[in-house]
């Protein structure tokens, strides 16, 4: 589903629009003229979806080469290794979350408490998946015609990156337990709050598709009350 000029929607769970399994996080396909990379894979458990919904818009496989993930908790990073296998792609991501993924270590990631909450049936399995580029906060290289910085972003996980497509005509910014540290999550948040960007694409939930940095800064106001924003309480 295309939701804005260079991109595409191909997975969503209950938290998003619902289009594919419901444990899934927002899945995106990015436009790099011509070449495009995805942001996330998804829980693992339909990404045979996600690659049919790729070519549903359009998209040819054979021009997606590479895989961001934000963070290595499952309903992220689940699908990783479908998708390297299926589609032939890079998979990139932060330094720790290369060693849970390539491991396949449920407790760095939280899954084992995860399932102990309820929060995903005790038959899920992280399956591991060889990284072929880790990424560093600060770290800025070019795909095609889009500038990517990576922003290290703390908070909802230690292992939490965002990544900043500067396109011709924009600036796209994408991003999103028992590891979470509210004074790293406050930190990034006034981080991401001084960014200059036109649409802002979450993990989960709703985008913005213009003036992003304007939810950027309502999030980080409270801050300047001494207060959490209200998704942090």
């Amino acid at each position: 589903m295309k939701i804005a000029e260079r991109v595409h929607l191909i997975g969503s769970g209950s938290l998003g629009t619902g289009m594919t399994h419901p444990a899934d996080c927002n899945v995106y396909a990015v436009n790099c003229g011509g070449e495009h990379v995805l942001v996330d894979s998804g829980v693992g458990q339909e990404t045979g979806q996600l690659v049919a919904n790729l070519t549903s818009d359009g998209i040819e496989v054979e021009s997606v080469r590479k895989l961001f993930l934000t963070h290595a908790h499952l309903d992220h990073s689940g699908g990783a290794g479908f998708l390297r296998e299926a589609l032939g792609l890079q998979v990139c991501a932060s330094a720790a979350s290369t060693r849970a993924l390539e491991t396949g270590d449920e407790t760095a990631i939280s899954l084992d408490v995860a399932k102990q909450a309820g929060l995903y049936p005790p038959g899920f399995e992280f399956r591991s998946c060889c990284v072929d580029r880790i990424l560093s906060g600060d770290e800025c290289f070019r795909v095609a015609d889009c500038e990517i910085t990576v922003l290290s972003t703390p908070g909802h996980s230690r292992d939490m990156l965002g990544y900043l497509f500067r396109t011709p005509r924009d600036m796209l910014l994408l991003s999103a337990v028992y590891d979470c540290s509210v004074q790293d999550y406050v930190s990034s948040l006034k981080k991401l709050a001084e960014l200059q960007v036109d649409a802002l694409f979450p993990g989960h939930g709703l985008w913005a598709v213009k003036e992003g940095s304007t939810h950027l800064r309502a999030a980080a106001k409270p801050l300047d009350r001494l207060l959490l924003p209200p998704n942090l309480l």
